[in-house]
């Protein structure tokens, strides 16, 4: 495995050259080239029918190409046993595929069985995944799928083809059939788990907001073809193509904040008991935190004016996963130069300013 020619920081880990897939007189896959980086995220995305999700079953041979190769592992895929191939990588999709016949626990428990690991160790493997997706093992594993939201459902999706450990996560529009606000929420926690997996993700999606969001290299399709790949962020400031910019819309400097989470954006916040002193010089926001630290109001001078804001829960705050692009509409909600960031049990951890976000959004 080399260096990757985008992202010489890391390694390409799996590698298609060249391949074509046809279907009689149509040509679903044109001589696509493709170095996926190792540990990283790789997204897949073009307007239907552009090849995308063919080129994600390429890599685990439920597509096989007409012509060209891939690489894994520095193998051929060909010359590889397809079944032992499919397990070792996992695999999430749109309509989950959750056995209905199996509990949770059954169906996350599924690839360990199948690939002869211990039956003593297999219930904590159960456990520590369903803790990961968020989901109590007590409530949630002996469930049956029918008895489970959708954005429930993915996440039990997820946690299975996380199961036996795979170095390599397929992901063919995992949240694609949830709401927008399940979405974000999921998205949110896909980011918190890879950061601490690291794992290699081929993600194929419709959404360019998600594609960026989550994108750490951004391939997008067209007929058949690659028309552009790099880092979403070269790709946003420099598309190749009038297709690409197209493609990536009007609002391009809008979805820079895609890009950005807000823990690695956030200053932090100033607390107080009670109302601050005059000040109608800075514009910084004052925090007052219950005695857990989660934030209840929000204070601002403003024109020698002191603007106060109570908290109320989500529709104030924002997580340390949620997006900049998130950040902005919170903080309109709150009205407020800034927006509180809270911790996993909603505690104040920092805040993102208006001028900040604003100075990303520029390209």
């Amino acid at each position: 495995m080399g260096n990757h020619p985008h992202m010489p920081s890391t390694s390409t880990f799996l590698s298609v050259e060249s391949v074509t897939v046809r279907y009689g007189d149509t040509v679903a896959l044109d001589e696509v080239t493709l170095h996926i980086p190792a540990q990283r995220v790789t997204v897949l995305i073009g307007p239907s029918g552009c090849g995308k999700s063919t080129t994600l079953r390429c890599l685990n041979s439920l597509v096989k190409p007409s012509s060209g190769q891939i690489t894994y592992h520095d193998l051929e895929t060909r010359a590889m046993d397809e079944t032992g191939l499919r397990r070792s990588m996992g695999y999430a999709i749109q309509s989950v595929g959750l056995m209905p016949h199996m509990t949770v626990e059954e169906n996350v428990d599924l690839v360990p069985r199948l690939l002869g690991w211990k039956k003593t160790s297999r219930p904590e493997r159960v456990s520590k995944l369903l803790q990961l997706v968020r989901l109590d093992p007590t409530t949630y594993r002996n469930k049956y799928p029918n008895e489970l939201s959708g954005g429930e459902a993915q996440r039990v999706g997820v946690a299975r083809a996380l199961g036996a450990d795979p170095p390599v996560l397929l992901m063919d529009e995992p949240f694609g059939a949830v709401d927008p606000l399940t979405r974000e929420q999921l998205q949110d926690e896909f980011i918190r788990i890879q950061r601490q997996l690291k794992k290699t993700v081929v993600f194929v999606t419709h959404d360019i907001d998600e594609a960026i969001r989550l994108a750490d290299y951004l391939v997008i399709m067209d007929k058949g073809k690659i028309a552009q790949a790099d880092t979403p962020e070269k790709i946003l400031a420099d598309p190749d193509t009038d297709f690409v910019d197209k493609f990536l819309g009007p609002d391009r400097p809008l979805k820079r904040l895609t890009l950005f989470t807000a823990d690695r954006c956030m200053n932090d916040a100033i607390r107080t008991e009670e109302p601050p002193e005059h000040d109608c010089e800075s514009q910084l926001c004052y925090w007052h935190t219950d005695k857990e630290g989660k934030p209840l109001k929000g204070y601002v001078w403003i024109h020698g004016k002191l603007v106060e804001r109570h908290i109320i829960g989500d529709a104030h705050t924002v997580q340390t996963y949620s997006s900049l692009k998130e950040c902005m509409s919170t903080l309109l909600n709150l009205g407020l130069p800034a927006v509180p960031v809270v911790d996993e049990e909603g505690r104040l951890c920092g805040e993102v300013r208006f001028d900040t976000i604003q100075k990303i959004s520029l390209p």
